[in-house]
């Protein structure tokens, strides 16, 4: 991706900022125990933003731009769950009908929530049923809202990187979950035009599902055959080709995790600091936890001169059943 083009993404970015504010929340930066005293770790906690995922950014970045037309008509979206939730209440707070179209597993709280907020909630077996769905839903007149292919959706994203290069412009390392990548598209595309290259920017991505992963070696999309995650919401089958091309000018790496280390991380946010964190919302801070930082980055740092580093916590709207558990294992 040439300069010139990384910059004007990076103008809509802080336009994004602009509309969004007042309707969505600025989420806390907190201190977090990070387990290594090498480490001093904040976490930007997008659990606590409205519909609990920073998903609420992009849905109401691609709302407010709606035609009076495209309003009448309606949206449509294909999600596992957050990006629907989201779109869903964008598409409530503005007035408008929403289909949201998703995987028949997904977490039944999500579809719920979906529902309660007045959409229309079209259940699929397959990936390739929802894309015929949405596709039809389109041809009737309905906007598509991707959630993560998609210029408008990645610059509400990219407002998370902007608020923690405004907050913490100190910060050295910026971890960011990786599902379809519209999430780290953003953020990385704020954190470079605030702090340039001054900071490094890391993506989590589950080894079961490493769709970014794959797509920045091939520089293209790949369709993965198989996704042997349990992690909800990091699994789509591909990376969008806009995503790749960001993250391919952008990232320093994206570092791949097992599920067990991203259960883990979820249970440490959960027993330690009270937040309610999904799985997938863990996995960044999970980097940190399971020693995946690179080791050249420590050199020279100790306590007293530790490494500034931010990790997104990107959900909040766990299964209940699943979390209830994580609680248990405490009593």
């Amino acid at each position: 991706m040439q300069p010139d083009e990384l910059n004007m993404r990076m103008d809509e970015i802080a336009a994004a900022a602009a509309r969004i504010a007042g309707v969505v929340r600025r989420t806390p930066l907190a201190p977090f125990e990070s387990g290594d005293p090498r480490v001093e770790l904040r976490l930007k906690l997008e659990c606590l933003q409205e519909t609990g995922s920073f998903k609420a950014r992009g849905a109401w970045n691609n709302v407010a731009r709606l035609t009076e037309a495209q309003r009448r008509n309606g949206v449509v979206c294909p999600s596992s769950g957050n990006h629907g939730k989201a779109v869903a209440w964008a598409a409530g707070r503005a007035g408008m009908t929403a289909t949201i179209v998703m995987p028949r597993d997904a977490y039944p709280n999500k579809i719920q929530a979906c529902r309660d907020y007045g959409a229309e909630v079209v259940l699929t077996d397959r990936r390739e049923q929802a894309d015929k769905v949405c596709a039809e839903r389109v041809k009737r007149g309905a906007t598509l809202i991707h959630p993560y292919e998609a210029e408008r959706t990645i610059e509400g994203a990219g407002t998370v990187g902007l608020e923690i290069a405004e907050e913490w412009p100190e910060v050295e390392v910026v971890i960011v979950p990786v599902g379809g990548g519209g999430l780290i598209s953003g953020a990385s595309l704020a954190l470079r035009r605030a702090l340039a290259d001054r900071v490094r920017i890391l993506g989590a991505e589950p080894l079961g599902a490493p769709s970014l992963h794959r797509g920045l070696e091939a520089g293209r999309p790949v369709t993965l055959e198989k996704i042997t995650t349990a992690v909800q919401g990091l699994c789509p089958t591909y990376s969008g080709q806009i995503n790749i091309d960001i993250c391919s000018s952008t990232l320093d790496g994206v570092q791949l995790l097992s599920d067990a280390e991203i259960f883990a991380a979820q249970a440490r946010l959960v027993r330690t600091g009270g937040w309610t964190v999904e799985p997938a919302g863990a996995a960044a801070a999970a980097v940190v936890f399971a020693g995946h930082l690179p080791r050249p980055w420590f050199m020279g740092r100790d306590a007293l001169r530790p490494l500034r580093v931010a990790a997104v916590i990107s959900g909040g709207n766990p299964d209940p059943a699943q979390i209830a558990a994580v609680r248990d294992a405490t009593r």
